[in-house]
């Protein structure tokens, strides 16, 4: 059988080992919170990190078709020019 000091030495130990279990359950309700906010920290820095990344090859995308446009251009001007420097020239004699 259980002697009287035995019992009442186990119920004042209860709310001290129920205290523990609460506060290890806590830490780890923290702990899980804890990484939880890293991780989407990370994946927020991750996403903006690749936003920036698309931003920045539509600008290179359309520097790169300025470029080729303009390049068209002086192509087009370069041709047309050998075209009227290239042919023979006729005169209108109006003086006759």
């Amino acid at each position: 059988m259980v002697r009287p000091i035995d019992l009442q030495d186990n119920l004042a130990k209860t709310q001290a080992v129920e205290r523990l279990n609460q506060i290890q359950k806590a830490h780890g309700e923290v702990g899980q919170k804890v990484v939880a906010d890293a991780l989407k920290e990370k994946t927020a820095a991750e996403m903006e990190k690749a936003r920036a990344s698309e931003k920045m090859d539509m600008v290179i995308i359309r520097r790169e078709e300025e470029e080729k446009e303009r390049h068209d251009r002086q192509q087009k001007r370069k041709k047309g020019r050998k075209k009227d420097n290239g042919a023979p020239v006729e005169h209108l004699d109006v003086s006759g």
